[in-house]
């Protein structure tokens, strides 16, 4: 049998018969899959799925997570979904017949979208009114060319859910449908089999004529490892760090990484003076650029890091002139009517990070443009011994949680700490500097409050372990920037892949 079948090959009627086969089979294929994209195709790609909380390592370092009603959220969770036309045909705002989210017992808190894509999308999704409240969220009806996409960033509460919910989308299109993987289920299906039969006939016709070559199976994906690692640093960026870090970990179970808020310069000198078997396995996170590292490499910029002054809620001030600012934190002022005259007498406490916090240190490079005045009291309430009375009460603190919570129990405080975590704090406004607020397009315009966060190593990247590098790596992959975006930071690679031009340009 095998001696015939030979023969039929290598006859010169077999291998025509190959070969028309072959043509016949691609064809159907071709034909199959060019059908099935000319049908409208939508894509949700759920790519964050995850409890904003965090474990007792982390939890002095993280502020507890309030709605716009300033009332707790319990077991705050977020979750980003990439909606995408995968098609090769429009979708009007006529063809969608249903368009929503579904999150089984998880109400919605917030809602937004991100990483639109043409930027022209903005426009049209800018005025869309989020119903927010349920465990569905209405998504808005857009225009969608091939290839248009933009991501969702829900924000909601996971009290009372079930282990790992899921978010379910839900949507109907008239003449097309949905898929929650790359391609449509039925036509990968109908590739893959056309391809397997090609696949066949083509090694038979290659092995009857020459020989058969293999081409080893390539992927795109971040490759994991596995082992310990430790980041250490910045307090404003550990609660993003431990999420991005938890992420990580539900895709690669071998590596366990431990996020510690402990400062910018802490990070940094545990890092330069670790055990030589450790230094491969630690990375630091730093706001801006510490010199008096030698052995310290800055492997990247991760993100630009806004930075707010907020104050307590009854300092009836939304604006400050950078007059004011310096006359504040240079211990000039004891009362916010020292500030601005027309305000009524309030006793003034500055709460601010101590010396070896990356904030200060862009406080006093970018904003005071010289050092700030010295603590005169430790409890942020009643100044040192010895203190003259007329003095102001100038306290510092090692984290941006302490900060916080100074700022939010204290009236009249005045501090200063990142923009997101002061998003996320009751009882704390935040005031604008010349008009501009702490925002991408304002630090854009002129604002001066904010730095880039980078990333160190000891010695070169390339030469540590396995796992700092691969986590490394991830902190400027696509779906870690759109974490890091969600998050009002402004990633230092953009959607498009380009550099962000703020965290490589120098300032002046």
């Amino acid at each position: 049998m095998i001696s015939v079948l030979v023969e039929w090959l290598t006859a010169q009627q077999g291998v025509g018969s190959l070969i028309a086969a072959l043509v016949l089979i691609v064809g159907v294929t071709v034909f199959n899959q060019y059908q099935a994209r000319r049908k409208r195709v939508l894509s949700f790609r759920v790519r964050f799925n995850s409890p904003l909380g965090f474990s007792p390592d982390y939890a002095k370092s993280v502020a507890r997570v309030m709605d716009r009603d300033n009332t707790h959220i319990a077991e705050p969770a977020l979750v980003v979904v990439r909606v995408k036309n995968v098609g090769r045909t429009p979708i009007h705002e006529r063809d969608y017949k249903t368009l929503k989210l579904e999150f089984a017992g998880r109400p919605t808190i917030a809602a937004g979208t991100t990483e639109e894509k043409p930027d022209g999308l903005v426009d049209d999704l800018k005025d869309f009114d989020w119903k927010v409240g349920d465990e569905t969220l209405q998504l808005p009806r857009i225009g969608l060319n091939p290839g248009d996409e933009y991501k969702v960033v829900v924000l909601l509460s996971n009290a009372g859910a079930p282990p790992n919910p899921p978010a379910k989308p839900i949507a109907r299109l008239s003449e097309g449908g949905i898929v929650t993987q790359a391609d449509n289920p039925r036509t990968r299906r109908t590739i893959i089999a056309g391809a397997a039969l090609s696949i066949l006939l083509a090694g038979a016709l290659v092995a009857t004529l020459l020989f058969v070559e293999s081409t080893p199976f390539r992927r795109d994906a971040p490759v994991c490892a596995s082992g310990e690692l430790t980041v250490e640093g910045s307090s404003a960026f550990a609660g993003i760090a431990a999420h991005l870090a938890k992420q990580y970990m539900t895709y690669c179970g071998d590596a366990k990484i431990t996020v510690i808020a402990a400062g910018s310069f802490e990070g940094l000198d545990h890092l330069q003076n670790a055990a030589p078997e450790q230094r491969p396995r630690r990375l630091a996170l730093a706001d801006g650029k510490f010199i008096g590292f030698s052995e310290l490499v800055p492997a990247r910029g991760v993100a630009v890091v806004p930075y707010s002054i907020v104050v307590h809620n009854n300092v009836p001030v939304s604006d400050l002139p950078p007059q004011a600012l310096q006359r504040i934190f240079h211990g000039e002022a004891a009362d916010w009517r020292d500030i601005l005259p027309t305000l009524p007498s309030a006793p003034l406490r500055v709460v601010a990070r101590d010396d070896r916090s990356g904030s200060r240190r862009a406080l006093e490079t970018h904003v005071l443009k010289t050092r700030q005045a010295g603590a005169t009291s430790d409890s942020c309430d009643v100044l040192r011994e010895g203190v003259p009375a007329t003095e102001p009460v100038i306290c510092e603190q090692t984290t941006t949680s302490d900060v916080l919570a100074k700022v939010r129990t204290r009236p009249g405080a005045v501090g200063y700490v990142d923009t997101p975590n002061a998003l996320l704090t009751p009882g704390v406004k935040q005031l604008r500097l010349a008009g501009r607020a702490a925002t991408i397009d304002d630090i854009r315009a002129g604002y001066p409050f904010w730095t880039v966060e980078y990333l160190y190593s000891y010695g070169d990247l390339d030469k540590t372990d396995p796992l700092t590098r691969s986590f490394a790596n991830y902190l400027i992959d696509a779906e870690a920037r759109s974490m890091i975006a969600a998050q009002q930071y402004a990633p230092c690679v953009r959607t498009d892949g380009t550099p962000e031009p703020l965290c490589t340009t120098p300032r002046e």
